[in-house]
């Protein structure tokens, strides 16, 4: 993965693209696997029933299939979601993803969706912590200048990321007691990959618990 892949989607992909950040289980708080999983009878959509999972790391989120959660990692501070029907073969483009559910979506192997929990006792900003915790957060390998806002009830930040391997867009956003950081991101091969507007209507669902 080049760090060029990006650059000319920058202004197209920013007018409307939330983002998320590399997560890691350094100063991840453990927790017990969350026993919530339930499906919702409102919201279908062309790529299945929306479904809703809460997790006791004090969070739930919708979505939808061919999506599923993987759980192994949520008693070291982390959730994974990911498309198991990607094969080996990457079908993907630098162009935006397709958004007629009649056209064969972008997708490549590595496409994920995760979302982390850490600690955050000297209570930083959302900012701060991304600025302090650049092995974690890639802040300082942006692809252009991150969005600040408002994202579930909390002051977050965004932005999009490249490293020579792969890329991500990162949402950064502290509990509401601000003594945790959560860390929401999707990595993907190329910057056309259909997961990042999956990403974005999976964290327009996002809630936080605690």
């Amino acid at each position: 993965m080049k760090v060029s892949k990006l650059l000319s989607l920058q202004v197209y992909l920013y007018s409307g693209m939330l983002s998320l950040t590399i997560a890691g289980t350094v100063h991840a708080a453990p927790t017990a696997p969350a026993q919530k999983e339930q499906s919702s009878a409102a919201g279908q959509s062309s790529r299945g029933a929306s479904k809703t999972y809460q997790s006791q790391l004090g969070f739930r989120f919708n979505f939808t299939a061919p999506y599923v959660v993987d759980k192994t990692q949520e008693g070291k501070g982390t959730i994974v979601l990911r498309d198991p029907s990607l094969n080996t073969q990457a079908v993907g483009s630098d162009q935006p993803a397709p958004v007629d559910s009649n056209v064969q979506s972008q997708s490549s192997p590595g496409d994920k969706i995760t979302i982390s929990r850490f600690d955050n006792p000297q209570r930083l900003s959302a900012r701060q912590w991304a600025e302090q915790n650049k092995t974690l957060s890639f802040f300082d390998q942006q692809q252009s200048d991150y969005r600040s806002y408002n994202f579930a009830g909390k002051p977050a930040v965004s932005y999009s990321w490249c490293t020579t391997n792969t890329c991500g867009d990162s949402i950064i956003v502290p509990s509401r007691d601000g003594r945790t950081i959560f860390v929401l991101r999707a990595l993907y091969d190329y910057p056309g990959d259909a997961v990042r507007w999956d990403f974005q209507r999976m964290a327009g669902r996002f809630q936080l618990t605690q």
